[in-house]
């Protein structure tokens, strides 16, 4: 069993773990929140916290940003197996492919989706990235409630043009019932998990071409049309 040790966070959310510093400014407006530096990270979401934490033995990530960012590029470079690839959208299954191949050895057991939270970029990097997680592994999509939430019911909010993120998760349900693909998904407010079952085939064939089908092809729904919100 893996025990890990409590974290003590101070009084200005400021934490160490594993040889790094953090400080915590979740809920602080963009505008007020400090840059990371080589001395200390600023965790709003940073990749570099879930890998101390959970140390696995290779990590990569996308950034659609054009922008590096020094403290993270100066701790990939120290850090062995940790990738980074920023100007990258999450939409280039050619890019996701070479990824899982070349940086992870084609070993993918967990990826963690906290990129563009819009329906048509989310499901476009499950439809990539699902055939070739592990069996057993899991799949994690971020922010999935947001058009549920009362700042985004104006015509004028953001991604008011644009289908809900939670219509993903309904496909994926109907997947779920559909397939014995998945063992479970479990959902929290502003967060869920997907298992891929460990009896699921993981997709082998890497020299087959990213848009040569989808896997939500396998949903059987008596017929009946889906219509998003």
């Amino acid at each position: 069993m893996c025990r890990m040790s409590p974290i003590k966070i101070g009084s200005s959310g400021e934490f160490s773990l594993g040889g790094e510093n953090f400080v915590i400014e979740i809920g602080v407006p963009p505008k007020d929140q400090h840059p990371s530096t080589p001395e200390i990270f600023t965790i709003v979401k940073n990749d570099v916290f879930l890998d101390k934490l959970f140390e696995p033995s290779r990590m990569s990530a996308v950034e659609i940003g054009s922008e590096p960012v020094p403290p993270l590029v100066d701790y990939i470079s120290r850090t062995e197996n940790r990738f980074v690839h920023f100007a990258t959208s999450q939409c280039d299954g050619e890019k996701l492919k070479q990824i899982v191949v070349d940086e992870l050895a084609d070993e993918l057991d967990l990826v963690v989706d906290d990129a563009s939270h819009s329906y048509e970029e989310t499901k476009a990097s499950f439809e990539f990235l699902f055939p070739l997680l592990s069996p057993g592994g899991v799949y994690v999509i971020e922010d999935w409630s947001w058009a549920h939430h009362p700042d985004y019911q104006s015509p004028d909010a953001p991604f008011s043009g644009r289908p809900a993120l939670s219509n993903l998760l309904f496909e994926q349900m109907m997947l779920l019932g559909s397939t014995r693909l998945i063992s479970e998904i479990r959902v929290w407010r502003f967060l869920y998990l997907i298992h891929k079952a460990k009896g699921a085939v993981r997709r082998h064939d890497m020299s087959q071409n990213v848009e040569s089908g989808s896997v939500f092809d396998q949903i059987v729904s008596r017929g009946k049309e889906w219509s998003l919100i």
